[in-house]
């Protein structure tokens, strides 16, 4: 078989050799058309979402594929077995019901929708395939493929090939108490996320990290103690929940009115804190007229199934404290709020562990339920021989879907999980561990709690800073606002006061690494660098999903104005060494940012605005240029699709894009667009002038907002040149962005 032939979809090719073929059976399927037909009628069905798939605890097993049995001695000698010795047998078995063999079968239907693809794997040039499981010695110990699965290709002379079928490396797990199990490492997952495996689980990992994690202990660069971590008592929350011992009550303690000891207690032993899924107004909340009612104590039976569920969780955790936000912040008090999510860095990076509530979509729901998951295949058990008798594996292939847990669509959660150090989830499947060296679940294909391996990432939804901080600062922080901007407030003035706390942790990574950044509204600027603003200025989202909040919460220079999905313009940023070619018009001459706590540096803004100057066009009528209004996803324009001269425009929303089609028009009645040009263009690079759209209210040329970018292509000889020269009207001075 060539190497080009379409329907080696992805697999190793092993050197072509000769052997007997077996005889054929005598099955109903020995012809090539009969083959065809099933394999049409296959992809059909796979097409279709209609694969038979299986349970844990309801695994397939047949005679057919029970007389399949995998030796551990296969650890030692790594022999393949045979699975069957004839295409037309293997399809017969899945005709005759066995899933695996239906499955084994499907892994030769091409995934591609190319019409030229229709045939099936087997094709003309192969008279018989062999169907072999074999000990993937290669990748060990790689649990994704401790198995493969191979396909040999004989045709008519003999002649073979053997082809590893990677979409058919199967996942493998046997239980605790089989025979299999000193041989195969991985169990299945933890559905229960109440019961005593999954809470010895949790306790387990808290146990190993804070004895053998020093990454984990600190985040600020302290010299770590030897076994032991002390939270400075000045590090410790305002308010803390107290779970009486017998876990039937809680009260709320203000911890500097307690006693030394009992802050030392605390400092010593550790608190938890809870990320969660409010899911509308809490009923049971601190105020001023609950305080006192909170301090004297409050049955557990009064809270809200989630807050219930953190409690036990707590004390599982040999906890007795906890950080709950609606029960420890007063949420009739603005300033206490403001003041106390000024705080928040400390509460969960300082904190022994979070608590997230990963598979809640609202407090009533609790999250210690029953986890369900899916298979893409399997499960399929297998027999599995060793020398102590015959146990038994489940061989499987995941969903590449994965459910979406609530908590990852609320905005509040994502600096809550990027701020702690150790995190356990509680997710749509299992609870899993998180932290800053390693990455668990309670059962399922992932590392140890003390491996090193973080390639096995099963967090999912719950990820900790140090796994962004790996990158550049900009980079880092460029990736935190995009999962934050697709991300949803329950109060749409809360976007800078929800990423405030993050924020306020990458001010201290930036003095930590000697950067000059300064804080303005989300955005960490160098206020010394074009190249630092034209970065943090560029930003895009996507007009047909965006919106404006109805009160002000941000100036529009800023990503926090505008909900809606996140993207940039970086791609066309100058690199450092090319930047003394670029003569950039654009200056930011002067800015202010008004708080509404002065306390709170990294929370709400009240007013700001940045006084520019720069090259700028007044849009009345069409430009000479060809005006595109492209996706998010086509920033560039490709050579072979320019004209003479090209202007791509990104507007911010719906009601931007309107306005400026009436500018294009020449009929905007309601003020002026203008175009600022931030990034010129390097001719010798056949880069394009790059900047912000504005709409000028009151056309007084000195107070703006911006409404969108844009993107001005020209070809890179005299005729563009002068198209470029004559695009933009002169120079905009001392004008204030708002």
């Amino acid at each position: 078989m060539s190497h080009s032939d379409p329907y080696i979809m992805s697999g190793a090719i092993r050197p072509h050799g000769k052997k007997t073929q077996p005889p054929i059976s005598a099955g109903s399927l020995g012809q090539q058309d009969d083959l065809v037909e099933y394999f049409t009628r296959r992809k059909e069905a796979i097409a279709q979402g209609t694969r038979r798939t299986f349970s844990i605890n309801e695994p397939h097993g047949c005679v057919k594929c029970q007389k399949i049995s995998i030796n551990s001695d296969t650890f030692e000698i790594p022999d393949a077995f045979c699975l069957s010795d004839h295409l037309s047998d293997a399809v017969e078995m899945a005709i005759d019901g066995c899933a695996f063999y239906e499955w084994l079968v499907d892994l030769l239907v091409p995934d591609s929708d190319d019409p030229q693809d229709e045939k099936p794997f087997l094709g003309a040039s192969s008279s018989d395939i062999t169907f072999y499981i074999e000990l993937n010695t290669r990748r060990k110990p790689n649990p994704y493929m401790l198995f493969q699965i191979s396909a040999e290709l004989i045709a008519g002379d003999g002649e073979y090939t053997t082809h590893t079928l990677f979409r058919g490396s199967p996942e493998v797990w046997t239980t605790e108490d089989n025979l299999a199990a000193p041989c195969i490492r991985h169990r299945p997952f933890e559905l229960d996320k109440a019961s005593r495996r999954t809470m010895r689980f949790i306790h387990d990992c808290l146990q190993t990290c804070r004895a053998s994690h020093t990454e984990c202990r600190y985040m600020k660069g302290e010299a770590p103690h030897a076994n032991s971590e002390i939270i400075p008592v000045s590090e410790l929350p305002t308010r803390l929940l107290q779970i009486a011992p017998d876990g039937q009550s809680a009260k709320l303690v203000v911890t500097q009115d307690l006693p030394d000891v009992a802050q030392q207690n605390i400092s010593h032993q550790g608190y938890a804190s809870l990320s969660y899924c409010w899911g509308g107004p809490q009923l049971l909340r601190l105020t001023a007229d609950t305080f006192n009612e909170f301090t004297d104590g409050v049955k557990i039976d009064r809270l809200p199934q989630t807050l219930l569920d953190a409690l036990r969780v707590t004390q599982e955790l040999d906890l007795s404290h906890i950080w709950i936000d609606s029960l420890c912040i007063f949420q009739d008090n603005p300033s206490d709020l403001e003041l106390e999510i000024a705080r928040m860095p400390l509460y969960y990076s300082a904190n022994t562990v979070t608590i997230s509530a990963d598979s809640a979509a609202a407090c009533t729901e609790g999250f210690l339920g029953r986890g369900s998951t899916e298979f893409a295949a399997g499960p399929f058990e297998i027999t599995f021989t060793t020398p102590f008798g015959p146990g038994s594996i489940q061989l499987f292939k995941e969903s590449s879907e994965k459910p979406i847990a609530p908590i990852s669509r609320r905005g509040w959660t994502f600096q809550e999980s990027m701020l702690s150090r150790r995190m356990v989830a509680f997710g749509e499947i299992q609870a899993v561990w998180c932290c800053n060296v390693a990455s668990t679940g309670c059962g399922g294909i992932s590392a140890d709690i003390d491996s090193d391996d973080r390639s096995l990432n099963v967090a999912g939804n719950s990820v900790t800073m140090a796994s962004m901080l790996q990158y550049s600062f900009e980079d880092a922080w460029d990736m935190m606002v995009q999962e934050f901007m697709g991300r949803t407030l329950g109060v749409e003035s809360d976007k800078l006061l929800a990423i405030g706390a993050l924020a306020s942790r990458m001010a201290d990574v930036a003095l930590e690494r000697k950067f000059s950044r300064c804080y303005l509204a989300g955005l960490f600027v160098n206020t010394a660098s074009v190249v630092s603003w034209a970065r943090q200025l560029l930003w895009l989202v996507d007009p047909q999903t965006a919106r404006r909040p109805q009160k002000y919460r941000s100036p529009s220079w800023s990503w926090a104005a505008v909900d809606g999905h996140w993207s940039h313009l970086h791609v066309f940023l100058p690199p450092s060494y090319h930047l003394r070619y670029y003569n950039f018009s654009f200056k930011v001459t002067d800015f202010k940012v008004e708080l509404n706590y002065p306390k709170a540096p990294y929370g709400s803004v009240r007013s700001a605005w940045l006084e520019v100057t720069g090259f700028a066009r007044r849009m009345n009528g069409i430009p000479q240029a060809n005006v595109i209004f492209p996706p998010l996803s086509k920033t560039r324009l490709p050579k072979g699709k320019r004209t003479v001269a090209d202007l791509l425009l990104f507007c911010d929303t719906a009601a931007d894009r309107a306005q400026v089609e009436s500018a294009l028009q020449g009929c905007l009645t309601d003020g002026n667009i203008f175009l600022l040009e931030i990034i010129p263009p390097y001719l010798a690079r056949d880069t394009p002038s790059v900047g912000l759209i504005l709409f000028d209210k009151y056309r007084s040329e000195i107070e703006m907002s911006r409404i969108g970018a844009y993107v001005f292509y020209f070809t890179n000889n005299e005729t563009g040149i002068q198209a470029y020269e004559q695009f933009y009207d002169g120079v905009l001075e001392a004008c204030r962005i708002v």
